[in-house]
């Protein structure tokens, strides 16, 4: 009755209660291996989700489509001639698929660019220029946008930018480079994408039909084919994802390996920490084996108290892992006018992953520990 009431006292707490510093430093180490993998994942996600909130998400509210049209430069005596022609043929287009299933409207509009700087490289944002101000009214609504400074194009050259882009550029003064001296910004807007709009000066080049749609599932190229307009380009969601993924494929690459690569390196490092726990325990297992507990009842013990000390790391690194977060939010991306998720629930399972990995790793100088675990009498022979 005696030894069954001892082996019960064989719990882990008393060892993590009474050796605060070792099971700190213990946490503290798995904590941090925590926020590194997290905080990888978000810094790398600074990389890829601008680009894709950019290039990808308005595809779920909008398409792009180029229909050929029936003039040729040569009907005409100049091309300013012919470029007004071109822009009241394809308002002609919108004009007779507008109102079709699944198509809210259809607007003409030239596609120029403003400059969009992510955390690596430069991407060139659209700046739709649409023939007057209800089309960047109905536009600005249609994506949720809101007018939060200055006030809406009312004249050919003026044109609308998100805050963002404002925020991305405010240092560099790169924003309107690519788009000309004939255009200027009166207007700043607030809206869940990178949003730039204005009035055209007539007979601006890149003539788009912009369509504004019910959902990304909606696939118009049968309207046209109905109507009898040949498509020379379509752009959706679909060919969006495709074109964003070849422009970050090797990216992808790089960020795969470098993320591996570090989590190793870590691993490695936590392994270590892990080890020198174990081999400070000998005496003491040594000496719980003197006194009548064996070497699973053991093992079980120091089994306990490695997933404890795991268990109050996640608990401990997900706290640090949002603070960290939002410190570099708003340190590093948001001055920069960069979205990036906080919230990243594909990481928690790497994270499982690794802590699964690392409690099968540790086996290994646990299980060569209890086998080195002796009694007093044998130590002293």
């Amino acid at each position: 009755m005696k030894k069954r009431e001892e082996k019960s006292r064989l719990s882990p707490w008393p060892y993590i209660r009474n050796n605060r510093v070792r099971s700190t430093v213990l946490v503290i180490s798995l904590a941090v291996f925590v926020v590194l993998i997290y905080m990888m994942n978000y810094i790398i996600g600074g990389v890829e989700e601008p680009y894709w909130l950019a290039n990808v998400e308005p595809y779920d509210r909008i398409q792009y489509a180029a229909a050929a049209i029936d003039i040729t430069p040569e009907d005409y005596a100049t091309v300013e001639e012919y470029r007004l022609g071109a822009w009241q043929a394809v308002s002609e287009q919108c004009d007779a698929i507008r109102g079709e299933a699944g198509i809210i409207d259809a607007k003409v509009c030239s596609m120029q660019r403003v400059v969009f700087q992510a955390t690596v490289g430069t991407n060139y944002q659209e700046c739709l220029l649409f023939e007057g101000k209800s089309d960047c009214e109905e536009y600005l609504q249609h994506m949720d946008g809101r007018l939060s400074s200055g006030r809406m194009p009312e004249a050919a050259g003026e044109i609308l930018v998100d805050q963002r882009l404002v925020d991305n550029n405010k240092h560099s003064g790169l924003l309107l480079s690519l788009i000309g001296t004939r255009y200027h910004v009166v207007g700043v807007v607030d809206s869940p994408y990178y949003l730039a709009c204005g009035i055209a000066h007539p007979g601006e080049n890149n003539i788009w039909i912009l369509l504004l749609t019910e959902s990304a599932q909606v696939d118009a190229r049968p309207i046209f084919e109905k109507h009898g307009f040949r498509l020379k380009l379509y752009s959706d969601r679909a060919s969006a994802e495709v074109n964003h993924r070849a422009s970050i494929g090797d990216l992808d690459t790089v960020q795969t390996l470098f993320t591996v690569v570090s989590a190793a390196l870590l691993m490695i490092c936590v392994v270590v920490v892990l080890a020198l726990h174990i081999m400070d325990r000998h005496n003491e297992w040594c000496l719980l084996n003197s006194i009548g507990f064996t070497s699973g009842e053991i093992y079980l013990m120091a089994l306990k108290e490695m997933l404890i000390c795991m268990g109050i790391a996640l608990a401990v690194g997900a706290v640090l892992c949002f603070g960290v977060s939002m410190l570099i939010k708003f340190l590093l991306f948001q001055p920069r006018g960069l979205y990036v998720k906080i919230w990243r629930p594909q990481v928690i399972p790497r994270i499982l992953a690794v802590f699964v990995a690392l409690l099968g790793i540790i086996q290994i100088p646990l299980f060569s520990g209890m086998r080195k675990i002796q009694t007093i009498d044998e130590i002293e022979n």
